[in-house]
């Protein structure tokens, strides 16, 4: 078989000539707004577990984590029985992060430096990001304990 000639040439240069190099800006931001995602997330689910497993009075949906805090440090209204409020609550956050995320080493005593890490890392980032949003090519360092931003990490479901 003898090959058909098709009637068109192809042009050498038909594409425009791009650069050789493309500049490359880091986004040196990028940790300052995974954090601040992962810190949202791991809120998002506190309160999700405080409301939807029976802890709180019958009438109460928390819809924030100071409302977290109002119930973990006995702050709230509830005519139930006397003595110390929060610690119910604090056990009870504690043992439901263990059954459902399989956080360890977070107890009744320890589980409000938790929540006031979380709370911490988020207004944080919030700021940083506000404030230096526009220039993705620096950050500054976020101030965050190793062992909270694992258990914020395990809440937020990045592993």
């Amino acid at each position: 078989m003898a090959a058909t000639n098709i009637g068109y040439e192809l042009l050498q240069n038909s594409a425009p000539k791009q650069k050789e190099t493309v500049d490359f800006v880091p986004d040196r931001m990028m940790p300052v707004s995974t954090m601040h995602r992962m810190a949202l997330k791991a809120q998002e689910k506190i309160i999700l577990l405080m409301n939807n497993t029976c802890m709180l009075t019958r009438h109460h949906r928390l819809g924030s984590m100071n409302d977290v805090l109002i119930y973990l440090t006995g702050n709230h209204e509830d005519q139930g029985m006397p003595g110390d409020r929060g610690d119910f609550y604090r056990r009870k956050l504690a043992e439901q992060l263990y059954l459902h995320y399989s956080v360890q080493n977070i107890d009744h005593i320890n589980i409000l430096a938790l929540i006031e890490g979380l709370i911490r890392l988020e207004h944080d980032c919030r700021a940083i990001l506000s404030a230096r949003a526009c220039q993705r090519s620096t950050a500054p360092p976020v101030n965050v304990d190793g062992q909270i931003l694992s258990v914020i990490g395990r809440l937020a479901e990045i592993h």
